[in-house]
């Protein structure tokens, strides 16, 4: 069941990411990432149109990680924290090399949006609506996940594969100013999820331990 899982998802990547059109709009379903399976939240709603707007800084990003974007996309079914009041919204598919690596990022009004849309995303996450304990050094997911929780903001970046977790901590240092990351967490494909503290001067992740 697993390795058919796979199969499909490689499918719907390779797919997603053949197209040089930047202007296609995709849902989540369509390049095989993980809409949320949490029954009073419908995620095959549409996202309001101010979101369909790409906001994401390619020229920034490539001279970062060094190589090239082939396309980037506008992503626009809804994730489990849009249930939560919201200012802002980005959720962009980025194609590299046939990879599709998703980035979404929310912005709140104040502190207590932010919290409740947070701890939404933790006891809902992933394909299976899996719920995550703060600082649990156990869960797992077959998939590429990286999120940054600021005073009021959420970045998740998330793909069918591994990542270099440097190139986002710095591409999100150029783009956004944030006085201090809250939380920050990252889960490599079957592997235990790991937690993060930003070090501010050299922009390395550094594992945050946790009794």
């Amino acid at each position: 069941m697993k390795e058919s899982f796979f199969i499909a998802l490689s499918f719907c990547v390779l797919f997603s990411c053949a197209t040089d059109d930047s202007k296609d709009v995709l849902s989540y379903n369509e390049i095989g990432a993980s809409p949320s399976k949490n029954p009073d939240f419908k995620t095959n709603e549409k996202a309001p149109k101010d979101s369909f707007e790409i906001n994401f800084n390619v020229e920034v990003f490539e001279q970062i990680a060094g190589y090239k974007i082939d396309s980037v996309q506008v992503l626009v079914e809804n994730e489990v924290i849009d249930r939560t009041n919201h200012i802002n919204t980005t959720k962009v598919n980025i194609c590299i090399d046939s990879n599709a690596i998703q980035f979404k990022s929310w912005a709140f009004q104040d502190s207590a949006n932010l919290k409740l849309a947070w701890y939404n995303m933790l006891d809902c996450f992933g394909d299976h609506c899996e719920s995550i304990e703060l600082f649990d050094s156990l869960f797992q997911i077959d998939s590429y996940h990286l999120v940054f929780v600021a005073d009021e903001s959420i970045d998740w970046i998330s793909s069918a594969q591994n990542l270099d977790s440097k190139v986002w901590s710095q591409y999100l240092k150029k783009e956004k100013i944030q006085t201090k990351y809250r939380y920050i967490f990252e889960t490599r494909i079957d592997e235990p999820i790991r937690w993060y503290r930003l070090d501010e001067q050299d922009m390395t992740l550094k594992i945050d331990e946790h009794d």
